[in-house]
């Protein structure tokens, strides 16, 4: 695992507190309620910041990008402005004049007729078809037919220079770009507006497009019911002659057919047959009782069983005689036999009377049987007639329905017929009567006058929309700008973008000595860059990795970005906090801490490295309590082979043994490796970033060539933040609010000064100054 792994666990700021550090990355991970910086394990060597574990841009770091560049949004807004002021005086004067109509619903009349043309408004689709009416083309012809010819002239006079892209200019396209017609929000008025350089012609044209309005509907209704008029009567005309010419086919129809009357007909075949189908059932009753005597006769006769046995035969009067007659007999030959024999002339006569009436009872139920038959035969034939009587009857009244099923259908052509006539001519007096009483579908409620004050230019409207304008522009130029610009300027860029933490900032040094630049901490100038100096060096003591590291290098991307500055700085604060510390200058191609102290340097590392001069001689002893320097001694020819020497290598050993605290300026990352080439030697690395200088993209390169060691970063310091802007861009870090807390009065500031310069231990110096 990489060293870069190991994290800090922050700076809580100065009212947070500490958030903890952890060896590995693993522990910590907070920040006080100040805001505050430390490591974690989201990037190597980075931690994560905020409760959601991530960097990310505040509303401030938005803010910071338009206060950078205040000046082209204040530009911006003064060219918008301007212009809109100048063209508010220059724009020609512009009347407006309204003039308001009210649309009628259907009025109540005496007679009521439905509409031929229906104008009257019921619902929101009908009001919106008479707007548009009035924005018609054909609204705006007329208003421009009804102008004379010097109110044309004066009409056309501030549009002569007018360029067209469309083509020439006519009355009715100046007429529609100066009209507007606005609906009154719940209510059926309508607002004609007419805006013109002339006011009397601006009223007048206004008034024009209400007028044309109105007669256009009333001419469209007059013109309706007339043509609505000549049309019925056209119609009323041919259905005359259709009812005419049914009525001739029902006549031929009827004589063709050879009835009168279709409906009487029909009801005396219905009653014909209703008198068939009784005398049908009658028939049936007495074939049914005659077919069942004459079975029964035929049975008797089989069985053999007398005839007058039956009820029938036997209830006729003749048989009904012989029978009692022979009964008589028998009962007389009864009566005789007891007294007489059978010769008895007594006897044989009443045998003989008993024989005869016999026999004529025997040819009477014969007749009797025989009459029986005939009236079989003749039930069957009135049964079969009265049938055929009804099946003669039904086709014939079929074929009268299939008759009258045409003559009705004639009939019904002849009543609807007969209808539509008595609508068409009904509906064409409804029409002329309507014709001569149309009302009007609109009235005028105010008419249009001259304005006496012009409605263009809005002097207040026009300014209030140049200054937002102004403003709008400004801020999306800042926007762009913005966007397009990718240097590093915030803590979001450094940890997010390039992927360190911050552990410092260092606000903007208006001192132009570089010497006393290089010994601010000393010197006390800039209170504000002490306590950046500070905070930095109680970063770095919060994990124990960089609290441990002996050898601190300090680099950047490009020259010029207060390396050196911040090497010579933290030096000092090292050793103002009893640390012994030493500060080797490694850019021995630029070498520039013993110029920006004002030491001079007789030899340096250059001369011990090649020359084998003492390193005690090569050292500056003491430069400051606590604080030696160890200059590069001039510019190398061959810094890479000085740097990669094995000699090199055995300094930086003998300096571990005798200081805490080494630290070493290198060249910048970006134009030359040198500082890779000391990176296996040292503990650790502060990389130093000057705001707005450096590209985001270039420095996150050179970073990650940093980061690909097995070296830990400890963090970046953001340089050279002006003290006004410091508040926006590290609001988590410094709060412009604590400078008075920090300022100290001009004898403390001196007192202060002599314990520095005395090497009073910085923690006794501060109790004592409580």
């Amino acid at each position: 695992m990489k060293k870069v792994n190991k994290g800090y666990g922050g700076y809580g700021g100065y009212s947070g507190g500490y958030g903890g550090y952890g060896e590995y990355g693993n522990y910590g991970g907070g920040y006080g309620s100040g805001g505050g910086y430390y490591y974690g394990d989201s990037y190597p060597g980075y931690g994560e910041r905020g409760s959601n574990n991530t960097a990310t841009r505040s509303i401030k770091d938005y803010l910071i990008l338009f206060r950078e560049r205040f000046w082209w949004l204040v530009l911006s807004i003064f060219i918008i402005f301007t212009a809109t002021v100048i063209h508010t005086i220059q724009a020609p004067r512009i009347y407006q004049s309204v003039s308001m109509i009210q649309l009628l619903r259907k009025q109540e009349k005496s007679v009521q007729f439905e509409e031929v043309v229906d104008l009257n408004i019921k619902d929101q689709e009908e009001l919106t078809t008479q707007i548009k009416i009035i924005e018609s083309s054909n609204i705006i012809k007329r208003v421009a037919d009804r102008l004379t010819d010097e109110e044309k002239r004066i009409f056309f006079a501030p549009y002569e220079d007018a360029i067209s892209f469309t083509g020439p200019l006519t009355p009715e396209i100046v007429l529609a770009k100066n009209r507007s017609i606005t609906p009154i929000r719940s209510s059926l008025m309508v607002a004609i507006t007419f805006m013109h350089p002339d006011r009397e012609l601006a009223a007048k044209i206004a008034n024009f497009f209400v007028e044309e309005y109105i007669n256009y509907n009333l001419n469209l209704r007059i013109e309706g019911s007339m043509r609505a008029v000549e049309e019925l009567k056209v119609r009323a005309d041919q259905q005359r002659k259709k009812v005419e010419e049914i009525e001739m086919q029902l006549a031929d129809f009827k004589e063709k057919n050879k009835s009168v009357s279709f409906e009487k007909r029909s009801d005396i075949d219905t009653q014909a047959l209703i008198q068939l189908n009784t005398a049908l059932t009658s028939d049936k009753q007495i074939l049914d009782e005659i077919e069942t005597q004459w079975v029964m006769i035929q049975r008797f006769r089989d069985e053999g069983t007398p005839l007058w046995d039956l009820g029938f035969i036997a209830n006729t009067t003749h048989v009904s005689r012989l029978l009692s007659q022979h009964s008589g007999y028998q009962i007389q030959i009864s009566q005789l036999s007891k007294q007489y024999k059978e010769r008895h002339p007594k006897m044989i006569v009443a045998v003989k009377g008993i024989s005869e009436t016999k026999n004529e009872l025997q040819k009477a139920v014969e007749y009797s049987a025989e009459k029986i038959y005939t009236d079989y035969i003749r039930a069957q034939k009135n049964y079969q007639n009265t049938n055929i009587r009804i099946t003669d009857k039904k086709n014939e009244i079929i074929a009268f329905a299939k008759i009258q099923v045409e003559y009705n259908s004639m009939l019904r052509n002849l009543t609807v017929a007969k209808d539509m006539f008595g609508y068409l001519y009904s509906r064409m007096q409804q029409t002329m009567t309507q014709a001569s009483d149309e009302a009007e579908s609109a009235r005028i409620v105010d008419r249009a006058y001259p304005s006496l004050t012009p409605f263009k230019p809005n002097v207040f409207k026009n300014l209030v929309f140049g200054l937002m304008l102004g403003f709008g522009v400004g801020i999306g130029l800042v926007a762009l700008l913005s966007y397009l610009d990718d240097k590093v300027k915030s803590a979001y860029d450094i940890e997010t973008t390039i992927g360190l933490p911050l552990i410092g900032l260092i606000p903007r040094i208006k001192i132009r000595d570089s010497s006393d630049k290089a010994r601010i901490v000393v010197t006390h100038r800039d209170k504000h860059a002490i306590e950046a100096f500070r905070s930095i060096h109680s970063a770095l003591n919060l994990n124990k990795e960089s609290r441990s590291a002996k050898v601190i290098m300090t680099n950047s991307t490009v020259p010029n970005e207060g390396k050196s500055f911040v090497s010579t700085n933290i030096s000092f604060t090292y050793a103002n906090h009893g640390e012994k510390t030493i500060i080797v200058d490694c850019d021995l191609r630029l070498p520039n801490v013993a110029k920006s102290l004002q030491v001079d340097v007789k030899h340096g590392l250059i001369d011990h490295i090649e020359n084998d001069i003492p390193l005690e001689d090569a050292i500056i002893k003491d430069m400051f309590p606590n604080l030696d320097i160890l200059a590069a001694g001039g510019r190398a020819k061959n810094p890479t082979q000085i740097i990669s020497s094995e000699k090199f290598v055995n300094l930086i050993h003998e300096l571990r043994m005798r200081y805490d605290k080494i630290i070493i300026d290198t060249p910048p990352l970006s134009p030359v490796s040198d500082a890779l080439n000391i990176l296996p030697l040292v503990d650790g690395v502060i990389f130093v970033i000057r705001f707005n200088a450096v590209k985001r993209t270039t420095a996150k390169v050179n970073v990650r060539r940093l980061l690909d060691s097995d070296i830990p970063v400890f963090g970046a310091v953001l340089n050279n933040i002006s003290t006004v802007v410091a508040g926006y861009y590290s609001h988590y870090y410094y709060d412009r609010s604590y400078r008075d807390y920090y300022i100290q009065t001009p004898s403390d500031e001196q007192d202060k000064d002599n314990f520095d310069l005395e090497g009073i231990d910085t923690k006794e110096k501060e109790k004592e100054l409580t």
